[in-house]
């Protein structure tokens, strides 16, 4: 979840550096313009060339050039002798630039330069076979999407994709990866027709104070299952949602009367609370300062004590106090379709409480599978260590072993 926009709930296998969090730390001053923390964090060499007012300068110079910052949109390092050069793609509202960063050994920054952005194609993950499926465009109440079809005669086991939080594209991209896409692919792969779509807040301005959970997701969701139900190649229909998306999908399930759910990181917690706790995460490892006035937004919307209209952290309070009454766990409870709950053990974002909580309401049913894989993060991405947003910048795809399961667990 990004600090400055709460509605971003939301690689391979990696190991950081000893200085990729500082130099994403110095990137985020700078793309925040608390250009004096971004200073504070340069070598003395660099300090002497640079002030806070050169440093606003530069930055205003970009925005001129390419409008409104939007976000940073993944990162690369290079070795070269003893520095650590770090390439961030930054997204502007028109067009990316590359800030490269140079960290001494020291871990302070001893570079900074900006250059035109080389656009970075998808790479296909391994359990990809490009020939076994065909991929054609198709609406959703409007919105654009990607119908992936297996090639043969089907009837084919389908499902539609819903996303996390924050206004996602259909591949759900989040930096430098595409995990719809890559679900897409993978599960195209192996049999499994799959529709994905632009989130609405994607496509069209929505006025931030009228946002409800309804209109952002299960509308153009209950539509996207109708499609599917009312093909002639399809055998049954599942409901895959991730993070916010897999918190909202066993409602959507029971009211679009779907054969089966599939929840990826799936919070069964009220959202300020889950937010609180990764604010408090990221305070523990440096990555947050000065939250304690979220952290008393977060509270008083626990109590119900803002006003339902007011607009707190990217959304009116009346959207937090709509989520928090969808109980996901309650729902899916009286649920007797299948469904299947996958965590990463690395997830910071959906934690052990939430585990906890789903395990409680649904272990023992056995129309009911849930899985851990403990070296998997909130994108169902491989890693070592404790995860951080720093990760989420790395080029990779959702482990295989999610594939694979979520495959035999809709053929079977």
């Amino acid at each position: 979840m990004k600090l400055t926009v709460f509605l971003s709930l939301f690689l391979g296998v990696m190991v950081f550096g000893a200085f990729d969090q500082e130099a994403f730390l110095f990137v985020q001053h700078l793309t925040s313009e608390n250009f004096e923390s971004a200073l504070n964090m340069c070598s003395n060499q660099v300090k002497a060339q640079l002030s806070v007012q050169s440093l606003s300068n530069i930055w205003n110079s970009l925005k001129a050039q390419l409008s409104d910052f939007r976000e940073i949109a993944g990162y690369e390092k290079i070795i070269q002798a003893e520095y650590e050069i770090y390439n961030f793609t930054l997204k502007f509202d028109r067009g990316e630039i590359s800030a490269l960063v140079t960290m001494d050994r020291e871990g302070k920054v001893a570079g900074l330069f900006f250059k035109q952005a080389t656009k970075t194609e998808y790479e296909l993950p391994d359990y990809v076979d490009p020939e076994s499926f065909e991929e054609k465009d198709i609406t959703v109440n409007g919105l654009p999407g990607k119908i992936t079809i297996p090639k043969g005669s089907g009837p084919f086991p389908a499902v539609v994709l819903v996303h996390g939080s924050g206004p996602n594209d259909m591949d759900e991209t989040i930096g430098p990866n595409k995990i719809f896409k890559d679900i897409a692919y993978g599960l195209s792969s192996k049999g499994i027709i799959v529709l994905r779509y632009h989130k609405r807040t994607f496509v069209e301005k929505v006025d931030p104070t009228t946002l409800t959970v309804e209109k952002e997701v299960i509308e153009d969701a209950l539509e996207a299952v109708k499609i599917l139900k009312e093909r002639k190649d399809v055998s049954r229909v599942y409901v895959l949602g991730h993070s916010l998306g897999a918190m909202l999908t066993p409602e959507i399930a029971e009211r679009s009367k779907a054969d089966g759910v599939v929840m990826i990181a799936p919070p069964a917690r009220p959202l300020e609370e889950v937010m609180e706790d990764q604010l408090k995460y990221l305070q523990s490892l440096g990555l947050a300062s000065n939250v304690e006035e979220t952290l008393n937004i977060l509270e008083k919307l626990k109590r119900k004590e803002i006003p339902p209209d007011e607009f707190v952290l990217g959304a009116p309070a009346k959207y937090f106090y709509d989520l928090r009454e969808r109980d996901p766990a309650s729902i899916a409870k009286r649920l007797t379709i299948p469904m299947l709950l996958i965590f990463g053990g690395r997830d910071y974002q959906v934690t052990e409480k939430d585990q906890e909580i789903w395990l409680k309401e649904l272990s023992g049913r056995e129309n009911v599978k849930i899985l851990v894989f403990d070296d998997l993060n909130h994108l169902m991405i491989s890693g070592e260590g404790k995860s951080t947003p720093v990760e989420y910048m790395k080029k990779g795809h959702v482990d295989k072993r999610v594939i694979d399961e979520i495959a035999r667990w809709m053929v079977k």
